[in-house]
């Protein structure tokens, strides 16, 4: 099988372990950072969010409206914790050094989102994951790879910015990569706890481009315990054919092989039976 580079959440310029039962928002906040932290391994630095979500509480009131405080959300985020863009991340290395991709800084924004009490949509393409946000004063699409640009109110470049999404283009920057274009089309609305499946979907590639197929499995195991994706079906796929034509000693082969099938078997055939239902 010929190599390739899989790609997930891309910039495009101009979860969890059952369901939320937190009683405020600050314990439901605490509670998903807390989740989203855990994959890959790290804490996410607590001391330096709680005070920053503290500052921005005490703000709100100064401003105009909604919208207005929103876009100052935007910005300070930004300033405070996405600082260096890098393919693929954890949610924790964000918090602690600033280094954030599409999907760990649109995590970061929707937590936010809903400790501030804002109606939003976090909204799940091939390559690409945004938030839109209900205000008062109108729709605000975010595109949180885009500091300059990424606050978006006006209602045709709202459209505009969607429909580019849709189209599921990859930017193919690396002329010695074979870049993976999925077979699907999705366009979906996702939750906290599917959020949270995604980050793990996101570590499975990591471990897939750099040929540690144990440790793909796993992440994408856990992954699908929390969102029936297509993605996350077809990755699965993609891993059982590279280990069959990979290089690995015939028990770790055989190892792998046994793992993919249960996790497809027990799994996938759940989510079938679902959408069925």
């Amino acid at each position: 099988m010929r190599g390739f580079v899989l790609i997930f959440f891309l910039p495009i310029l101009g979860l969890a372990q059952g369901s939320q039962t937190a009683s405020s928002p600050i314990e439901a906040f605490n509670h998903y950072v807390a989740l989203y932290s855990d994959v890959g391994g790290n804490n996410a630095a607590d001391k330096d969010l709680l005070p920053f979500v503290d500052k921005l509480s005490d703000k709100r009131e100064s401003f105009k409206n909604d919208e207005a405080f929103l876009n100052y959300v935007f910005v300070k985020t930004h300033q405070r914790f996405l600082k260096h863009y890098t393919d693929y991340v954890s949610f924790s290395a964000m918090i602690n050094k600033g280094t954030y991709n599409c999907l760990t800084a649109t995590a970061l924004y929707a937590l936010l989102l809903d400790y501030f009490g804002f109606e939003h949509q976090v909204i799940e393409t091939n390559y690409h994951i945004f938030l839109m946000v209900n205000t008062d004063e109108g729709r605000v699409l975010l595109e949180t790879t885009d500091p300059m640009n990424g606050f978006v109110d006006n209602e045709k470049q709202i459209e505009e910015r969607i429909n580019t999404y849709r189209k599921n283009n990859i930017s193919e920057t690396d002329i010695d990569k074979t870049y993976y274009r999925f077979s699907y089309d999705l366009y979906r609305e996702v939750s906290p706890d599917e959020m949270l499946g995604l980050l793990h979907y996101n570590l499975a590639i990591v471990a897939y481009n750099d040929h540690q197929f144990q440790t793909s499995i796993a992440q994408l195991d856990r992954a699908l315990e929390l969102y029936q994706s297509p993605r996350i079906e077809e990755l699965s796929r993609i891993i059982l054919l590279s280990v069959i034509e990979s290089k690995l000693d015939a028990a770790s082969k055989e190892d792998c092989v046994r793992k993919i099938q249960a996790m497809r078997k027990n799994k996938l055939m759940v989510a079938a039976r679902a959408t069925a239902n």
